[in-house]
């Protein structure tokens, strides 16, 4: 299952000719999806929250930044003074028993790998269940949250939304914006038609903004992932990315699912990459992170998290990549107005 998934991940990068032969079975998932969405949309939306909730999610499957988007709006609605909670669906989970109530003591196979990395950062409630409609109750009722944030979602109908954000990035290719399996979209690129933000990692391409409403292209906000420091996994000792004195040929261990994103923002400080993929959300074994040389070896924050054999690896080499989210401040002000008209 692994290794199909990989396969048309790259297939979809590559615009590969023979995903048009699939097109038959993306038109009949447009049909079910159109369906499914209009049938929950008339059972559930309209259910409102004591309090409103802000979808951050995408269209095509695997990663475009949500996660990083979701610390930094959550770490900048608290400065704003808001009490921010997060739900997740926690993709990987294996608890056994829902909602889960993450916190710094919480394993990652328990909650997922996001969840637990989003806890981390910012330091609010976070609960995972497949029914975020359930873990938007128990944030409200049990932690007194007054604005919730939906990690990924904007498929998951049943559950009411005030606000969506739609995150693109322009090291992902959506090909000729076509549907799963032909493409990576899981609803059609119009769906963006409906979004309230779009927050795009590099430039939103031309062919996407023409397909939006022209009177929304002051929803569009551009954010840059930037790398802070590294940080030695074994000593916690940090260092800005400038003072390296290291070899800058490393190992990049990445468990995510475009690992062109993290090295195009590790390129700019000169670092020369070897990359070993492992899949989004999957499981680093000892054997992943261990190489027969001396060069240092990168991971993110995220895969760092699923790093718990320790004992057994050479962390002196490890350097966990710390990066931040620069949200527009205009974003901010426009989204705090939103909620204030949710709230009262």
């Amino acid at each position: 299952m692994v290794s199909l998934e990989k396969h048309f991940l790259e297939a979809w990068q590559r615009s590969s000719g023979w995903l048009y032969l699939l097109f038959p079975i993306a038109a009949i998932f447009y049909v079910l999806t159109l369906t499914r969405k209009t049938l929950l949309q008339n059972l559930y939306q309209g259910r409102r929250y004591k309090f409103p909730v802000v979808v951050v999610g995408n269209l095509n499957v695997g990663g475009s930044g949500k996660t990083p988007t979701v610390i930094s709006l959550a770490n900048a609605l608290k400065t704003k003074g808001l009490r921010p909670g997060v739900v997740s669906r926690g993709y990987g989970s294996s608890a056994h028993k829902y909602p889960v109530i993450v916190d710094k003591h919480t394993k990652y196979m328990e909650c997922g790998d996001e969840p637990l990395l989003i806890q981390r950062r910012c330091a609010c409630p976070v609960v995972v269940d497949p029914d975020r409609r359930s873990a938007i109750k128990t944030l409200i009722n049990d932690f007194n949250c007054n604005v919730i944030i939906s990690d990924d979602g904007m498929q998951h109908y049943k559950m009411h939304r005030d606000v969506e954000i739609a995150v693109f990035n322009e090291h992902i290719n959506l090909g000729s914006f076509l549907m799963l399996p032909s493409g990576p979209l899981r609803e059609p690129i119009t769906r963006l038609r409906d979004v309230d933000y779009i927050i795009s990692y590099g430039e939103l391409r031309e062919e996407i903004k023409s397909m939006l409403d022209p009177e929304k292209d002051n929803s569009i906000f551009n954010v840059e992932h930037r790398l802070l420091r590294l940080r030695n996994i074994d000593s916690g000792e940090t260092i800005h990315p400038e003072d390296w004195k290291m070899s800058k040929n490393v190992h990049l261990v990445a468990g995510i699912a475009h690992p062109k994103k993290i090295c195009a923002t590790i390129e700019e400080f000169g670092f020369v990459a070897t990359v070993k993929s492992i899949g989004d959300h999957k499981k680093i074994t000892d054997s992943d992170a261990t190489f027969n040389d001396s060069l240092p070896i990168l991971i993110t924050e995220k895969d760092a998290i699923k790093l718990d054999n320790l004992d057994k690896l050479d962390t002196n080499k490890i350097w966990i990549l710390e990066t931040h989210v620069d949200l527009n401040s205009e974003f901010i002000n426009s989204l705090l107005g939103k909620l204030k008209i949710s709230l009262n």
